[in-house]
């Protein structure tokens, strides 16, 4: 059995704006940060084996903190980094609706065939970060080991093991420092037996 502990980032100050991060980074809030010390807290006790990240240092901070706890070195995959939302990173939602209506739109009604201006679709996001999470997968066979990665990423990986279509991408909630727990057998479809999770986060979930 592979187990594979995929999380997504803490809390940043772009978060906490409402602001659209993709590809940039910003740093980790007040909040994030206790998120952080929470999470670590949570899976102290989980036998990780490894801990991979996004490039993106919203990720990288949690990977490092985990790895740390668990005396492994968090190892970056760059197939792991956020969605490129183009023209829109680092813009607020409102300030994206006000100028560009129709197409927030689109996105919101119709994920999975937006483009979104000047980034990625969510099949080129799945076609990379997939293969990467397979690949985890096949390098640790029956061991547990941990993914922090983003919302997006996440969703896509997640969709894809449930064998939904990406078009229900927002039927998919991913919380800052969320945990989303596979396991994967070899024999049989993997198997996501925790979605989600931000209970280990107390007030700051």
């Amino acid at each position: 059995m592979t187990r594979i502990y995929l999380i997504r980032h803490a809390e940043t100050t772009w978060n906490a704006e409402g602001r659209l991060q993709g590809t940039l980074d910003a740093p980790m809030s007040e909040r994030g940060k206790r998120q952080v010390t929470h999470l670590v807290e949570a899976l102290r006790r989980v036998p990780l084996a490894a801990v991979y990240s996004s490039p993106l240092e919203r990720a990288y901070v949690a990977a490092r903190a985990l790895a740390a706890a668990h005396g492994v070195v968090a190892q970056t995959i760059d197939a792991f980094r956020e969605m490129n939302q183009g023209e829109w990173e680092g813009r607020r939602v409102e300030d994206v609706a006000a100028e560009s209506g129709e197409s927030l739109k689109m996105w919101r009604d119709s994920p999975a065939e937006t483009r979104l201006p000047g980034g990625e679709t969510l099949a080129e996001v799945a076609q990379r970060a997939v293969a990467a999470f397979a690949g985890v997968a096949a390098r640790h066979p029956d061991a547990t080991v941990a993914v922090v990665a983003h919302g997006g990423v996440n969703k896509t990986i997640l969709l894809t093991l449930l064998g939904a279509p990406l078009a229900h991408h927002w039927l998919i909630r991913q919380g800052n420092a969320c945990v989303n727990v596979v396991e994967l057998d070899g024999t049989a479809a993997p198997r996501i037996t925790i979605l989600n999770d931000t209970l280990h986060l107390g007030p700051d979930g």
